[in-house]
């Protein structure tokens, strides 16, 4: 796959209230070595002049996210356990549990899909269950 990609990172959240679907889309590199794929994407967020930068570590076994800017996160997912990671955000810190029950990726020659399920619970309450999933693609030139 080429450097230049197309992340979409779609999510399913089901809580007590009923379920909330988001899907995003962001220009991003993408590196392989040994394995391991690396993803980096800027995230612009309502409120925020500077982006959140994400760096995507991603293997057969595991996801960690890494962001960094006005919202600083190191999240972990192993599939069969429970990490528990600190949400720093403007306003203050959230202590957030993943606990994951699913870790799939999928690597084509010219797309990586990623998929993992989890319940999260911030700051010691039960949140949502969620699904998220992270499709990349090479960049199509016109």
């Amino acid at each position: 796959m080429k450097k230049e990609v197309t992340v979409a990172i779609s999510g399913l959240h089901l809580a007590e209230d009923g379920q909330q679907e988001l899907e995003m889309a962001y220009d991003g590199e993408y590196y392989e070595k040994n394995g391991v794929h690396y993803l980096f994407f800027d995230e612009l967020q309502e409120g925020f002049a500077e982006p959140v930068r994400n760096r995507y570590t991603m293997t057969a076994e595991s996801l960690e996210v890494r962001r960094s800017g006005p919202v600083s996160a190191n999240l972990r997912f192993r599939e069969g356990e429970r990490r528990q990671s600190t949400y720093q955000v403007p306003w203050g810190s959230l202590t957030a549990v993943f606990d994951t029950s699913r870790v799939r990726l999928d690597v084509q020659e010219d797309r990586l899909e990623m998929q993992v399920v989890y319940r999260l619970s911030l700051n010691g309450e039960e949140q949502a269950g969620c699904d998220i999933r992270v499709r990349v693609e090479e960049q199509k030139r016109g």
